[in-house]
């Protein structure tokens, strides 16, 4: 099963329910400190919460999402088992699992959550050249960075491909369809000073929130 979380309807362009549902997960369990609060039930519990729901409205989705696509995706993996307090004894004993992010998980969270999470590129790329200039990329404009990497990821994703590594290869072979306006218009800013840059991006912020 294919991830979701770049999924969108066509009429809106909005994100399907399922592509919301897996962005809070990912956010909670890449977020969140506490083992306890990244079982599914402590997931479910809030996700609840925001949707104003019963979390056991909630758990079904929440449990086919981890169970069947981020697990089966490497995108989490189980960090350790929770013992339980109540329940037959055997489960007792074997606990529930919480959760943590993948380095797979951790880019799809950056692709979220965009500067709140600080990447070293060569993490995520081959050769760790390509990483360094990602990190150059960030240091000089992390919006542009955003950009590039969010919608290299989203276009990996939406073709069922493997996201990780990133390689020269497949980041050129996006930009040939999808990405060539926008690598025009990142050379145009890019080529501005870093002060400029700054003007650019705000007058574009505020044109795209009149939308």
């Amino acid at each position: 099963m294919k991830i979701s979380l770049f999924e969108t309807f066509k009429l809106t362009n909005q994100l399907t329910g399922k592509a919301k549902r897996q962005r809070k997960i990912i956010k909670i369990i890449g977020t969140t400190n506490i083992p306890d609060q990244r079982t599914k039930v402590e997931i479910s519990k809030k996700i609840s919460i925001e949707n104003k729901q019963s979390w056991k409205n909630s758990y079904s989705g929440v449990y086919n999402d981890i169970e069947k696509i981020l697990l089966s995706q490497k995108i989490i993996e189980e960090e350790g088992r929770i013992p339980l307090k109540r329940g037959p004894r055997l489960l007792q004993r074997e606990g529930t699992g919480y959760y943590k992010l993948t380095k797979l998980g951790t880019l799809l969270l950056f692709c979220i959550k965009g500067d709140k999470v600080k990447l070293d590129f060569t993490d995520f790329t081959y050769p760790q050249k390509i990483g360094e200039k990602f990190n150059l990329l960030y240091t000089i404009n992390p919006v542009l960075c955003f950009l590039l990497i969010e919608k290299y990821t989203s276009t990996m994703c939406m073709n069922g491909k493997d996201i990780m590594p990133i390689t020269l290869e497949k980041i050129s072979e996006i930009a040939k369809f999808s990405l060539s306006c926008n690598l025009e218009f990142i050379k145009l800013i890019l080529s501005h000073s870093k002060d400029n840059q700054g003007q650019i991006l705000q007058i574009l912020s505020h044109i795209d929130s009149k939308h």
